[in-house]
């Protein structure tokens, strides 16, 4: 991702807060005060906190809640400040609009990041104005009271009263524009495991997703979809369709192009999802495919290896002169790596309710960014933005499918056509056939070293299908370097080149879970391995050679990598799976780090049994991550443990292939998943840190191929392509 797809994921630069006096710039019109016309029944002082007469409070989270957690971790943050007993705080999504735009958008690991220190204010700033109301009515120095589970206590009298009976008093204080933050070293609630607030409802099935969302009247739609990327509908014979009892009726829409891509479609809208489904299977359509109808990923492969033997189209980062350093073909190592596309393959397929009326517009489900969809509905279909009202839903699962709208943009496109709202449900086939991919990639290395085996120079050329040409159109000046081939490389070596070039293909391309880092971890990291085994070096030491005593440095949007950081989850990592220890007879290991966004570091240890030549089996996999401050420990674990399996599906399984510019996959059949199966014993370690918190549900992902790989590569065979069954590896 480059600058125009960052910022509509809203990335934010993040400074360390500690405790003090701190402006506040977030308390909305519409809150603190009731209005003199209403009767009070609730404090309000910003758009996350409600409390009622009663003492419940409710914390509304604006991050969107998809499987990881932020609808436990951030209320937990405001509680912390507001000193409350965490379980009986209630949480509810933020309704859309309560916020400034941007504020409900998902992506990134940047949900606790970018919100921790205006949560912490929300908190602070209504703990202040429910002690400043005791202390009114009480006649003291509001300095002689403290607030704790709830209540406000003054200290020399002993006097208390719960917050519900002092929310009229405080609703009508003005709003403090400074408050005082706890010292990190008191919080009770930050850093303490807790379950996920709606964990019960999950287990006995009453958590509410977009698919359980029904609205009054509405019709069930399936839709066909334009086989090839920017088909068209030529011919529509939808008579035995229309035959079928509960199909109401077949409509078509044209697809869009940048940024979603909606593929044109025909949709079959019945009172029943069953009969949609039946009225499709008996759809005739005649498509106009286009000139771009012949792409295959063997072929983009070829182009790959073609295009990195000759020069690269940009050139990201430099240090030194890659051009001055001379060694002999003994002291040079070249590699070449590759990667498929990959699927989101979200457990809920996607789905959507719209429906239009006039000039007004309103929508039900899952988005990841909601504002943009807003903004791309309002543009592709000719509503104004102020028309149209969305409800936000619980989503099972996204790993980044949600950040593109286009099942939303499709669903409107239908509803604008009929006089009920509808609801668009996409089956397993069409959410592995019409995703936005992860981009397949290619990368070329070269390092060379001195007479003494120092490292002297390191070239690496990263090809890719990339995701801008999707948002902003072919041709974009742009990169996909992030994760060890831009800025952020972290190995200190004098002399450095990383370079780019995009190739075009006609498929869909979006954001996946670990974005660029995961794409590009793999080749840094496997390739540090090899120069490593090349000179007969431990792995891990000299990794950490080339990390130990190299400063702090500024990478992109002025972050700051810290290598001794990503040194330490190296230590621990090996430390926890006894890399120093001997080892049991064809029992190998591997090992691998990163850093994502500069905001948290991880490292994955592996260890594997060796049962024949290019048969192995996973004895466990450790994990050691800095992210800074933990503020849910359970939550941490958590994402840790399904960013392992995830990459552990990526490097052991996961494909996406294309013949004629079609995806041939079509199911969990043949778009494998990791299994339990497949998957070891998991130890999470964590780094203490006083770092101001970073994110944590995509830095697990990455380094889990390349530790696979590099463990591997000891038993005596390295895999450079993913998934490694196509290099003929198999596992017990």
């Amino acid at each position: 991702m480059r600058k125009t797809a960052i910022d509509r994921r809203h990335f934010i630069k993040i400074s360390a807060l500690g405790s003090g006096s701190l402006v506040l710039g977030f308390v909305l019109p519409g809150f603190g005060r009731n209005s003199e016309n209403m009767p009070c029944d609730h404090f309000q002082p910003n758009a996350f906190i409600r409390i009622d007469k009663t003492g419940q409070v409710t914390i509304f989270v604006a991050r969107q809640e998809m499987g990881q957690g932020v609808n436990t971790s951030l209320p937990m943050i405001v509680a912390e400040e507001l000193e409350v007993d965490f379980q009986t705080v209630r949480q509810e999504i933020a309704p859309f609009g309560s916020l400034p735009e941007g504020a409900h958008d998902t992506g990134g690991s940047q949900s606790v990041t970018g919100s921790y220190a205006e949560l912490r204010k929300a908190g602070a700033v209504a703990k202040t104005m429910l002690v400043a109301a005791a202390a009114k009515k009480w006649g003291v120095d509001p300095n002689l009271c403290k607030a704790e589970n709830g209540v406000v206590t003054h200290v020399t009298t002993g006097n208390s009263i719960g917050y519900g009976d002092l929310v009229c008093d405080a609703a009508e204080l003005p709003v403090p524009t400074e408050v005082t933050l706890k010292n990190v070293k008191d919080f009770k609630i930050v850093g303490k495991g807790q379950r996920k607030k709606n964990l019960k409802d999950i287990i006995t099935g009453q958590a509410t997703y977009g698919m359980d969302l029904k609205v009054p009247g509405m019709l069930y739609a399936v839709v066909e979809r334009s086989p090839v990327l920017g088909g068209t509908v030529e011919n529509i014979d939808a008579e035995e369709a229309l035959a079928v009892p509960g199909v109401v009726r077949v409509v078509s829409y044209n697809g869009t192009g940048k940024p979603m891509h909606a593929r044109a479609g025909v949709a079959v809208l019945a009172t029943n999802i069953w009969a949609a489904i039946k009225g499709r299977r008996l759809l005739n359509i005649k498509w106009n495919e286009g000139e771009k109808n012949k792409d295959s990923t063997a072929e983009l492969f070829r182009t790959f290896a073609e295009l990195a033997k000759k020069p690269p189209q940009k050139t990201v980062h430099t240090a030194g002169d890659v051009n001055a350093v001379n060694a002999s073909k003994a002291n040079t190592l070249n590699a070449e790596y590759a990667a498929p596309f990959l699927a989101h393959a979200m457990m809920e397929p996607l789905n959507y309710i719209a429906a239009v009326k006039g000039d007004q517009c309103e929508l039900w489900g899952g988005l990841q960014l909601p504002h943009w969809t807003v903004e791309t509905i309002a543009k592709e279909c000719g509503i104004l933005k102020n028309n149209i009202r969305v409800n936000l839903a619980l989503m099972g699962g996204a790993f980044g499918r949600r950040l593109m709208c286009d099942f939303a943009l499709e669903t409107v496109k239908i509803a604008q056509q009929v006089d009920k709202p509808v609801k668009v449900i996409w089956d397993r086939t069409d959410d592995i056939r019409f995703d936005n991919y992860r981009p397949a990639n290619y990368h070329r290395l070269e390092a060379k070293w001195d007479e003494k085996g120092i490292l002297q120079s390191w070239e690496h050329h990263v090809l890719s299908t990339p995701i801008s040409w999707m948002t902003d159109g072919p041709g974009t000046d742009t990169a996909e370097n992030l994760g060890g081939a831009e800025k952020d490389f972290w190995y200190a070596v004098p002399n450095v080149k990383t370079a780019y070039t995009p190739v075009d293909f006609n498929l869909h391309r979006g954001w996946l879970r670990g974005v660029e880092p995961v794409q590009n971890v793999f080749a840094v990291e496997c390739f540090i391995d090899e120069v490593a085994q090349k000179l007969k070096k431990d792995p891990l030491q000299y990794r950490l050679g080339l990390l130990e005593g190299r400063e702090s440095f500024k990478a992109y949007w002025d972050k700051i990598v810290e290598p001794q950081r990503l040194a330490g989850v190296l230590k621990l990592a090996a430390e926890k799976i006894g890399w120093d220890q001997p080892r049991k007879k064809n029992h190998f290991m591997g090992i691998a780090g990163h850093m994502f966004f500069c905001d948290s570091y991880a490292a994955h240890a592996i260890e594997i049994e060796r049962l024949g030549p290019k048969k192995f089996r996973l004895v466990r996999i450790i994990a050691a991550i800095d992210c800074g401050l933990v503020i849910n420990p359970d939550g941490l674990k958590n994402q840790m443990e399904g960013g392992t399996v995830f990459g552990l599906g990526q490097a052991l399984k996961n494909e996406i292939t294309v013949e004629n510019s079609r995806v041939v996959q079509d199911g969990f059949f043949n778009y494998e998943l990791a299994r339990f199966s497949d998957v070891p014993d998991i130890e999470i370690h964590t780094v203490k840190s006083d770092a101001p918190p970073g994110g944590v549900g995509e830095v697990g992902v990455a380094t889990v191929s390349p530790a696979l790989c590099n463990a591997l590569a000891a038993a005596g065979n390295r895999p450079r392509t993913l998934p490694i069954k196509n290099e003929g590896f198999t596992w017990e």
